[in-house]
């Protein structure tokens, strides 16, 4: 399973620095910044079918009142394992030789398309469907 990530992180870091002509430390930190955002659309996307389901749970009841550090909670729970698994000790440079000759195009961009898609196609059917979703609609 984590081949696969690797490969998918490696696929949208080559498509970032071919866009960004070359820059690999820019390259590097858009990477590791989508890749993030992209788990956290997939855990939303959970949570938000967990949550129209039925289930009751509270996920910010584990998280700080002040909503800074929420937000700044939220950001480093998506943001520092992808730092340690992708970046810390040049890892990124292991990860290059090893999977850019096996690397699918565009895997990584498809990655975040499916995901936001995904998160989309959700936030319509609610609209669109609320009665599906067990949703009051007050008129």
């Amino acid at each position: 399973m984590l081949k696969i990530y690797y490969r998918i992180w490696v696929s949208l870091f080559l498509s970032i620095k071919h866009s960004q002509k070359g820059n690999e430390k820019s390259a590097i930190l858009l990477s590791l910044i989508t890749l993030s955002l992209t788990n956290f659309l997939n855990v939303f996307f959970i949570a938000c079918l967990i949550f129209l389901s039925g289930i009751e749970v509270n996920f910010l009841e584990i998280l700080p009142e002040n909503k800074f550090l929420r937000s700044l909670t939220i950001l480093l729970i998506f943001l520092l394992p992808n730092y340690f698994l992708l970046i810390n000790d040049n890892k990124h440079k292991s990860l290059l030789d090893k999977f850019e000759s096996q690397n699918s195009k565009n895997l990584g961009t498809k990655y975040f398309l499916v995901s936001s898609c995904l998160c989309l196609l959700l936030v319509f059917l609610t609209i669109i469907f609320p009665e599906f979703f067990n949703l009051n609609v007050k008129k």
